[in-house]
């Protein structure tokens, strides 16, 4: 049986993935200042794993339009968020130099609950100086009538009670019964960090809500049986339950990344649908073919989970 044409243009794209490496690339700077264990100590190894997941992340993304962040004269600016190793608490960085296409993400454990694995926090920015500046530079990274807020800085905690499998070997096929894949949980924070789900106004994911729904074109174009948005979560900010979606790894039909859970012994990959969410909100993906609605019906029914845990990205408001 011969492949509908949309399947064989998506493998055809993830085969040439790697290319994307030799293009200008968003970049995660992860920052341990804050941790207190987690990823230091006896405990420093993981953070190869972290830079592991944040290098699959960006092969999928250019940011050729974040601007750098640097102070100075009457240029001045603030970040607050929730510290990575103690949620109950704030820390604020004045003045950070944030080069151009990157985020700076404070990262550390904390005991987040029995039902959160990980959560993402995008900081609350006051600046002041010249007015360029402060809106394009600070707040926006990015110049234009119809530019949006992007993210120059973040915090993300990991759960130190969780029981988490760190594989070295990520993008196989490995068995982990009764832990919690690291690699999934971490990618999946890493599109909170960069805007998925932030309800924010004047976010990009905002400008695509529609009745509840995420109404983003390119996004619309692969759920065509969804033409007024595709489904959420109660919160917005995930995909619903069981959304399903092509996986960047081989192309089969797998649960997206984004939504809202995830059970201990499964990983999950960056799927089409949560690019395509990438694009609406403004970050260049590097492919663009879409998945036939016939291919990705005949699927459907592949996956079939029962979910223990909840992950959630949690966002400031402020």
């Amino acid at each position: 049986m011969r492949a509908p044409l949309g399947r064989l243009l998506l493998l055809v794209s993830l085969l040439l993935g790697p290319v994307a490496n030799l293009r200008a690339q968003l970049t995660f700077e992860f920052n341990y200042s804050l941790d207190t264990g987690f990823f230091s100590g006896a405990n420093e190894s993981r953070r190869l794993h972290l830079e592991t997941v944040g290098s699959y992340v960006s092969q999928f993304l250019t940011a050729t339009s974040l601007a750098g962040i640097t102070a100075g004269g009457s240029n001045t600016w603030t970040a607050q968020f929730t510290s990575p190793s103690d949620p109950s608490t704030t820390h604020s960085v004045t003045n950070l130099s944030v080069a151009a296409n990157t985020v700076v993400v404070y990262v550390g454990g904390a005991s987040l609950g029995s039902s959160v694995l990980a959560q993402a926090t995008l900081p609350g920015i006051s600046a002041s100086g010249e007015s360029a500046w402060v809106s394009n530079t600070v707040y926006k990274r990015t110049e234009g009538p119809s530019a949006y807020t992007r993210a120059s800085v973040a915090a993300l905690s990991f759960n130190s009670s969780t029981a988490w499998f760190f594989d070295s070997t990520p993008l196989s096929n490995s068995s982990f019964a009764g832990q919690f894949d690291f690699f999934s949980v971490a990618a999946h924070e890493l599109l909170h960090v960069l805007g998925f789900g932030d309800t924010r106004v004047g976010s990009g994911w905002d400008r695509n809500l529609f009745n509840g729904a995420f109404a983003g074109g390119k996004s619309v174009e692969e759920k065509s049986d969804t033409p007024f948005g595709v489904p959420l979560n109660a919160g917005r900010d995930h995909w619903a339950t069981n959304t399903l979606s092509f996986s960047t790894r081989d192309g089969a039909v797998q649960e997206t990344l984004m939504d809202p859970d995830i059970a201990a012994g499964v990983r999950k990959y960056l799927t089409s649908l949560d690019l395509r969410a990438m694009q609406d909100i403004g970050y260049p993906a590097n492919f663009t073919a879409v998945p036939e609605p016939a291919t990705f019906g005949a699927g459907a029914g592949a996956i079939s989970l029962v979910w223990a845990w909840r992950r959630r990205g949690r966002r400031d408001q402020s």
